[in-house]
């Protein structure tokens, strides 16, 4: 970015009250949980993973609108439509679908758990530690990745702005989020996000009453035009149903909703804070609340990029050399409408910083919660005190913040955010979601069944993920913007020239399976996984006395849990 910055002290103090926010929130519910603590009724491993599961229903809202939309919504996400159109729009709000076939579906049988940790599910399901040891494992690394690159967005878009070199900025946010969510718990985890979330609301919504009024803009009419007029919205429409394209209609509905199941249906992250709330019926209404929140959210973000469109139609600073990266569109859009009132760009830079500690902070206790209780509490169990079980909570989230935050600094070399967040994502839900699936609605699937498809669809999924990044085939693919001279007012510019085949299905010098659109992984590993697990159950021995884990899957789930204590029952099963 070559145009000078110069940011008022009012832009700086804005964002640094917003570290400030959320570093203090950690700090008083530390000491606020000590206090409860010491007038009894709750343990503190209890108090610190799940909130004594009594958590006020509003905070929990907020935070699971919060956790997901991080700095790759707010600077991706904008910047996709900008370059290929709406499809990434649709893509975001099938969330809604995801969401309520949560609520649903898999809530029910989840909740009446009440466990710390989803992947005990396996134990009671399969009997099996291996798998749920191995769910974990891709948990752990689905995460840890995903904040790693979450962590490296920010850093990106505020170093040319405050001249602060880009690794610093990774250091200070990755510490900032993991010193309040060590101490503070999960409690501090959610109030944070309540206040990050007003936070992000706040800078998009004042990007977009700011740039719609900007004359280089144009308005609310001519955003609409120039999107239509250049294909963008029209994109929405195309109902090819090829897997060797780079997205359609049919890939986002229905691969779409695989992944943002695996997000908020049969993901820690989101069971935690379900399972923290006092009843099934106020988690649930919880999931319909947010649902309309978070279209609000995904619209309002996504139009930004159709904004950035009108602003620099004739004239893409891509084109132009000013950025070298279509990632810093967002932020260079931010930059030039908000620059002039002081404090303004530091409350939108304060927005993409919110997203994305939001989302650190969710992933480093969720990833507590798995380590310590699939991995270590049955050799734990009865030799330490739950006090110190709570400082070994504390400790593995320190250890996770490090891990996510050393990570970061190998962002740069992946590619485009977006892009590789979308490719891991994906090559990860299908799997994720389908075992679950597997597991609630055959109930005569085994041990086997669910072992071996697991494994293989996580291998394909691995396969053509690798393939797409090393051979890129959509490397060429975008949309008009009409750079012209008497646009940018000089005449050193490149106009990018379409290639001689149609960039949508990808460069046909490239293998098919590199071409498979990475917005469809999740559907392929889904259906993939379902249908070796259908076939391997015809060669394995059938679940005995099927009726005693009917209160396990979906035909049984407004079944009450079994009179024993689920989690002795647990124990032992470990042991043997």
């Amino acid at each position: 970015m070559s145009k000078d910055v110069r940011l008022s002290w009012l832009d700086y103090a804005v964002f640094a009250a917003s570290i400030g926010l959320s570093l203090g929130t950690g700090i008083y519910h530390a000491i606020k949980s000590r206090y409860l603590l010491r007038r009894g009724g709750r343990t503190a491993k209890e108090e610190y993973l799940m909130g004594g599961r009594d958590l006020p229903p509003l905070p929990v809202a907020l935070s699971l609108l919060t956790t997901f939309l991080s700095g790759i919504l707010m600077l991706g996400v904008p910047a996709e439509m900008f370059q290929r159109g709406a499809q990434i729009w649709l893509n975001f709000v099938i969330g809604v679908v995801s969401s309520l076939i949560t609520c649903y579906v898999f809530l029910p049988v989840f909740y009446k758990m009440k466990s710390t940790c989803l992947h005990e599910y396996f134990i009671h399901r399969y009997n099996s530690v291996l798998i749920r040891r191995l769910f974990s494992g891709l948990f752990l690394l689905f995460t840890i990745v995903y904040m790693a690159i979450v962590v490296y967005a920010p850093s990106v878009a505020l170093s040319p702005v405050i001249n602060i070199d880009k690794w610093c900025l990774i250091l200070i946010f990755g510490c900032t989020t993991t010193i309040y969510t060590c101490i503070g718990g999960i409690k501090a985890v959610v109030w944070t996000d309540s206040l990050q979330a007003i936070l992000m609301y706040s800078g998009v919504f004042t990007l977009i009453i700011k740039g719609l009024n900007h004359p280089r803009v144009g308005g609310f009419s001519r955003v609409l035009d120039i999107a239509w007029d250049s294909g963008r919205i029209s994109e929405i429409a195309s109902f090819n149903w090829r897997l060797d394209q780079y997205n359609s209609f049919w890939i986002n509905v229905l691969s779409g909703t695989v992944v943002w199941l695996a997000s908020f249906g049969v993901n820690q992250l989101a069971i935690q804070r379900y399972s923290s709330l006092p009843s099934l019926e106020k988690a649930q209404g919880i999931i319909k609340y947010t649902m309309l929140p978070f279209v609000i959210l995904c619209s309002i973000v996504t139009f930004v990029g159709f904004i950035a469109l009108a602003y620099f139609y004739n004239c893409n600073p891509l084109e132009t050399g000013e950025i070298k990266d279509v990632d810093h569109i967002t932020i260079l859009f931010a930059r030039d409408i908000l620059q002039p009132t002081p404090g303004l760009f530091g409350l939108y830079v304060s927005c993409i910083m919110s997203a994305t500690l939001s989302t650190l902070s969710s992933g480093m206790n969720s990833m507590a919660a798995a380590i310590y209780e699939d991995f270590l509490k049955t050799s734990l169990d009865g030799k330490i005190t739950d006090v110190q079980a709570t400082r070994l909570n504390k400790a593995i989230v320190l250890l996770c913040g490090v891990i996510s935050t050393s990570l970061a600094f190998t962002a740069e070399y992946l590619g485009g955010i977006l892009r590789i967040c979308i490719s891991v994502m994906g090559a990860m839900s299908g799997p994720m979601v389908a075992i679950f699936v597997l597991a609630m609605f055959f109930p005569r699937s085994g041990q086997k069944a669910c072992l071996i498809s697991f494994v293989i669809s996580n291998l394909f999924c691995l396969l053509i993920c690798v393939a797409n990044y090393i051979q890129d085939p959509y490397h060429d693919l975008f949309m008009p913007t009409n750079t012209t001279a008497a646009g940018c007012g000089h005449t050193n510019f490149i106009v990018r020239t379409n290639p001689n085949y149609d960039a949508h299905f990808g460069n046909p010098n490239t293998l098919f399976i590199s071409r498979i659109s990475t917005y469809s992984y999740a559907g392929v590993g889904f259906v993939l996984m379902l249908v070796i697990a259908w076939i391997v159950t015809f060669f394995e021995k059938p679940i005995k006395n099927v009726d005693k884990i009917r209160h396990l899957t979906f035909a049984g789930r407004n079944i009450p849990w079994p009179d024993k204590h689920h989690e002795f029952d647990h124990f032992l099963v470990e042991k043997k």
